[in-house]
């Protein structure tokens, strides 16, 4: 018994650890919010007359779901094609779409911003959302294609002689069975098309279309001259972070058990 515990406390103590580096900064925030004024502070930004709140999270809110099922959607069909189906070519395809991952978003943000100009997108939700579609494919195309290939031939093969279409394969048999890895593309697309700067900043002109990354660095530009105006920046960031941490604590059991799903097929 002595054994196992002396296993386990270390374990615990590192995560423990690293669990404080994450919520120390939360709580300083959320204290320091609520310094001079209180709940004033929360209630002077949510009525803030130059930057909505309720508009600023519909606006990140659109982009992140709208990002995050378009880019399950396309992933999951790329990765049943990659992984199960024969074409030629698809060995070359697939290695240079997995080395997209190489080029970092600023890297292409001259050619990025003439592409999304010439389609008229500027200063639209569309001309985010494409953009940052295209940066979480690849990596998340990755993860579902090393998922599909822990699912068995045979399974198909056998749905195939009983008549099965290729569409029919991937809808009643590849998504049932990845539902874990699809769920965890889905939130971790969520969480970085919320959290994104570069694109917004790169896109958006108006302020009635900021999302949530542009209207913080908005809000601490027209304030910051006294004790109070700094607890109103901490009471902003808590009011603008708090949607995306509550998606995080309600699907982190999907993470977990995409991250795990695979290595228990295996």
């Amino acid at each position: 018994m002595r054994r196992k515990w002396r296993g386990v406390v270390p374990t615990y103590a590192v995560l423990l650890i690293f669990a404080a580096i994450w919520i120390l900064p939360l709580l300083i925030a959320l204290v320091k919010s609520f310094t001079i004024e209180g709940f004033d502070n929360y209630k002077y930004v949510l009525t803030y007359d130059k930057i909505n709140y309720f508009r600023v999270i519909f606006n990140s809110m659109f982009i992140a779901v709208v990002s995050a099922a378009t880019v399950t959607v396309i992933t999951a069909l790329a990765a049943f094609a990659f992984s199960k189906m024969k074409f030629h070519g698809s060995k070359f395809l697939y290695g240079a779409i997995l080395a997209c991952l190489a080029v970092p978003v600023a890297a292409v943000t001259s050619p990025l911003f003439a592409t999304i100009k010439n389609l008229g997108l500027l200063d639209s939700h569309f001309g985010v959302i494409l953009p940052l579609v295209a940066f979480n494919s690849p990596m998340m195309l990755l993860m579902l294609k090393n998922y599909f290939d822990t699912i068995p031939d045979e399974l198909l093969e056998s749905a195939r002689i009983d008549g099965a279409t290729t569409f029919r394969l991937w809808y009643e048999f590849m998504v049932p069975l990845s539902v874990p890895m699809i769920a965890n593309v889905l939130v971790l697309t969520f969480i970085y098309s919320w959290n994104d700067y570069l694109v917004p900043l790169l896109v958006m002109r108006s302020e009635e279309n900021y999302p949530v990354t542009l209207a913080a660095q908005y809000f601490m530009s027209s304030t910051y001259q006294s004790p109070v105006d700094v607890a109103r920046i901490y009471a902003v960031m808590i009011l603008l972070a708090l949607p995306s941490i509550l998606v995080y604590l309600f699907s982190q059991k999907f993470l977990v058990a995409g991250i795990t799903a695979g290595s228990v097929k295996g």
